[in-house]
């Protein structure tokens, strides 16, 4: 909203004028986003410690994660951060990004989507007795797919409308020759918007998945989504702006800059919530943080057209979701083989294997260093394409 007043600040004092640039803003909503989720979350706990939402050790599929949250001492911290979270993001974000910019608008109605649905799921297990089941697979998969295919159709039309055909389009990382280093799917008409969108929206449903089964350790989600959010913060500049486009060889889209204000933004309001979530933990992410803290993830690769550098980006998660579909397709396999389900990896995901050997202070910190070689290989992949 201040860029709409921006003349009339500078009016009052030159230096204003700084609000012109993308980068200023950006780390304006760094600093502001951190400040207001470190405002938020300390009453936010309080208030959620007295009406017992908290996380249920007990409940987990396996027995033995389920002691090792016990003997962590994990049972009654709270859970639905992901509301302060995401009221520090949106704050921020409508404050010094350009509401005219069709693309943030579209970020912005994906983050309030996603974290509508993780609140109901996280408010329902609060309500029912036993505090686990929270909305049904169907009710939590439905308008999350939906809700997906809309910010993707609107990422196509974005680019058949407004001029800007390099969004419609995949960039394939490690390619510099420009006649194969990207694929136009505006060229393909329907078959090429029905490609789009079915790769577009599944990136962001699986980001989302990702850190969702990632958060289960103190600062694990939040600390390993810090370097993803930041290369893809720089990336979405980079787009933006003409001579370093032509030094990283990537894609001129003009106005992706503005999601970077929304990227400040989010590296702002996840180190506000990492303040409470380091071990030990006050609180948690819960779905209601979780599934659009990764929908943004997946949302950013997108515009930044960093969709096949995601595997190195967002490392971790990609590791994570990996290690957990393995342990649902295996057993699932198994069952259908054998009659009986058996679990390929003792337990899953893969924080849990390790959480039994080493403590979780240093392998959350291993996974943290982990996350930052993953972005800056990401980054890397930017310029050898």
């Amino acid at each position: 909203m201040i860029t709409l007043i921006q003349d009339w600040l500078q009016s009052f004092w030159q230096p204003f004028h700084a609000l012109r640039y993308v980068s200023v803003r950006a780390v304006i909503a760094t600093a502001l986003a951190f400040l207001v989720a470190v405002r938020l979350g300390k009453p936010m706990i309080a208030k959620l410690r007295r009406a017992g939402v908290g996380e249920h050790a007990a409940l987990s599929d396996s027995a033995e994660v389920a002691k090792m949250y016990a003997a962590a001492q994990k049972t009654g911290t709270p859970t639905m951060g992901g509301v302060f979270w995401v009221a520090a993001v949106l704050f921020a974000t409508l404050l010094l990004a350009d509401p005219s910019e069709l693309m943030v608008v579209n970020a912005a109605v994906l983050l309030v989507g996603m974290g509508v649905i993780g609140f109901l799921d996280d408010f329902i297990k609060w309500k029912r007795d036993g505090g686990r089941d929270g909305l049904s697979r169907t009710a939590k998969f439905l308008p999350s797919v939906l809700l997906t295919i809309y910010v993707a159709s609107v990422l196509w039309f974005t680019a058949e409308n407004t001029g800007r055909p390099e969004i419609a389009s995949i960039y394939l990382p490690a390619v510099k020759t420009a006649e194969n280093s990207f694929v136009n799917l505006l060229e393909w008409g329907f078959w090429g918007f029905a490609v789009f969108v079915a790769i577009e929206a599944f990136i962001v449903l699986a980001c989302s998945h990702a850190v969702n089964v990632t958060d289960g350790l103190d600062g694990l989600a939040a600390g390993s989504a810090l370097p993803a959010f930041a290369a893809l913060t720089f990336a979405l500049i980079a787009v933006d702006t003409e001579s370093l486009a032509e030094y990283w060889h990537l894609p001129l889209i003009p106005g992706a800059g503005e999601l970077a204000v929304m990227g400040g933004a989010v590296i702002g309001a996840t180190a506000g919530f990492l303040w409470y979530n380091a071990n030990p933990a006050q609180i948690f992410l819960g779905d209601s943080g979780s599934l659009p803290m990764g929908a943004l993830l997946g949302y950013f690769a997108l515009v930044s057209k960093q969709e096949l550098a995601l595997p190195l980006l967002a490392l971790v998660f990609v590791i994570e979701v990996t290690s957990s579909f393995i342990q649902i397709a295996g057993f699932k396999i198994t069952r259908k083989l054998t009659g009986t389900g058996r679990r390929l990896l003792p337990v899953a995901p893969i924080h849990h294997y390790w959480q039994r050997t080493i403590p979780e202070q240093q392998l959350v910190v291993r996974f943290w260093l982990l996350a930052s070689i993953g972005a800056a290989l990401g980054v890397l992949t930017m310029k050898l394409r």
